[in-house]
Formats: structure tokens, C-alpha cells, sequence
């Protein structure tokens, strides 16, 4: 009797797991293999982002929106070639903006408006995004004109400056025109 009452329990104890590890699969795992998106998921986006609803984009990065198709909206032109992070640092969603970083957001992407990534998180002083955009590879360095560190000292975003000095930049660098890897091998002589 109490090794048929051992079996029971085994056995139940076995369904359980295999139900639970199941389950666990199902939510961790079963996520869209191929990033497929519709105008409409797109214009889903760009609407949460800009209503600031995290939840929403947490869904549609789950169900497969490919985060990295610009925006290509006809009713208001000046989103044209927003990429998700860029509207998102752009609209000052900084939470939103390290979700799609987390998510494999590209923070080398252009942003309209002659701008970056990490021109816009300084001018809102989104230190954890500049961080992120830092240490992910994102443009740093000056050229044509703009030095991130500048700007970082003007917006009075010294922790940001202090990132870039970190990494070579300095506010009075002034590199213009001059092509990326030059500048970073003047940087690095410094």
C-alpha cells in the first residue's frame, strides 16, 4: 500500500512539472520567430511610445514588431524615418527607450532632423539612455560640427559629460568634418 501511494505521488509530482515546465515554455518561448510587421503594428507603435505606454510596447515587441522599421507616416511627415528608440529618446520616453535598447533597438540609427540618439537623450537628460547608447556603440564622437560633450556641458548634464570624458571626449574638442575614425584616433592620442 504505501509503495502504490509512493507511485501516486510520484506520478503527480512528475504531471505537475511537466505541466509547469510546459507553461513556462509556452510564455518564455513561444515568441514570433521572424519579425513580420503590418503598417498598422507600426503605427501602433509610434502611438504607444508617444502616449508613453510601456505595457503596449512590451506587447508588440513580444508579438513580433520589427523595431527597427522607420516610421512612414503620411499624416505628419516630421515622424518619417523615426525608427522606435529614436521617436522614443526623441518624445522623452526614457523608460520606453531602454526597453527597446534591452530589446535590441539599434542606437546607431539616424534620427530626422540632422540629429542622434544620443543628442536628443543629452537635451533630456536621459543619463541611464545616454549610458546605454555609450556602451552600445552609439555615435560619440565629434563631427560636423556637433560635440556631444559640448552639448552635454550647455544642457548641464554633467553626469552624461562625464561619461564622454570617460571616453575621450571633451567639451573643447572640435573636430569638424572630419571622417569618424579620424576623430577617434585624435581622441585616443590625447
Amino acid at each position: 500500500m504505501k509503495n502504490k501511494n509512493k507511485i501516486i505521488i510520484l506520478s503527480l509530482v512528475i504531471v505537475f512539472i511537466l505541466l509547469g515546465g510546459g507553461i513556462y515554455w509556452y510564455q518564455n518561448y513561444s515568441k514570433p520567430v521572424t519579425k513580420v510587421s503590418t503598417s498598422d503594428q507600426i503605427s501602433s507603435l509610434r502611438e504607444a511610445i508617444s502616449l508613453n505606454n510601456i505595457d503596449a510596447v512590451e506587447f508588440l515587441i513580444k508579438n513580433g514588431v520589427d523595431i527597427e522599421q522607420p516610421f512612414d507616416t503620411s499624416e505628419e511627415k516630421q515622424d518619417n524615418g523615426f525608427t522606435a528608440l529614436g521617436w522614443a529618446v526623441f518624445s522623452n520616453r526614457p523608460e520606453i527607450a531602454l526597453l527597446l535598447i534591452e530589446n535590441g533597438a539599434d542606437v546607431k540609427a539616424a534620427v530626422p532632423l540632422g540629429s542622434s540618439m544620443l543628442f536628443w537623450a543629452i537635451t533630456y537628460n536621459m543619463e541611464d539612455v545616454a549610458k546605454k547608447i555609450i556602451d552600445n556603440g552609439g555615435d560619440i564622437y565629434p563631427q560636423n560640427g556637433y560635440n556631444p560633450a559640448l552639448h552635454a556641458s550647455v544642457q548641464g548634464a554633467k553626469r552624461i559629460l562625464r561619461m564622454l570624458e570617460a571616453k575621450g571626449i571633451r567639451a573643447e574638442d572640435n573636430h569638424i568634418d572630419m571622417p569618424q575614425e579620424e576623430n577617434q584616433e585624435k581622441i585616443l592620442e590625447k
